[in-house]
């Protein structure tokens, strides 16, 4: 099965690190949207795509590829990475995904450390930073290691 993963991680590239844990167990080849633009996924079995959660929401940009890409019949997966590391933000993209006739497999989240000052002076956001520090850990690469394994 030939693989590809599509990604932007414009922050502290913890969705990059995930896309390369995904990308070493399963051979795949890494598409970093801040590098590429005209991206061919003809020739690729399974195609995942991962974006860091900016301001409450995946990056632009991966929806955009989204859009341009022809994905009928075609295998897929997502991730993400944010503040409180949960699947929900994926959900739009999925839907994406499905209504574009691609096979969705399967949705990956977990958490990535911030700066609150970096978006918001909402109190709530530095609250939420002091429980993302030091991630993504060991624990939440490992348990992307069992994700795609699967």
């Amino acid at each position: 099965m030939k693989s590809v993963i599509i990604y932007c991680s414009a922050y502290k590239n913890h969705t990059e690190k995930i896309a390369k844990v995904f990308a070493t167990e399963i051979n795949a080849e890494l598409i970093n949207l801040k590098e590429s633009k005209d991206i061919i996924i003809d020739n690729y079995d399974l195609i995942g795509f991962g974006s860091g959660v900016y301001k409450e929401r995946m990056a632009s940009q991966l929806f955009s590829c989204v859009e341009s890409l022809s994905l009928k019949g075609k295998s897929t997966f997502v991730f993400s990475t944010s503040g409180v590391g949960k699947k929900f933000y994926n959900k739009k993209l999925i839907r994406l995904l499905e209504l574009k006739g691609a096979k969705c497999k399967g949705s990956f989240a977990c958490k990535g450390s911030f700066i609150s000052k970096d978006f918001s002076d909402n109190k709530i956001f530095e609250f939420m930073s002091k429980f993302a520090q030091g991630h993504p850990n060991y624990k939440d690469l490992s348990e992307a290691e069992r994700f795609i394994k699967k």
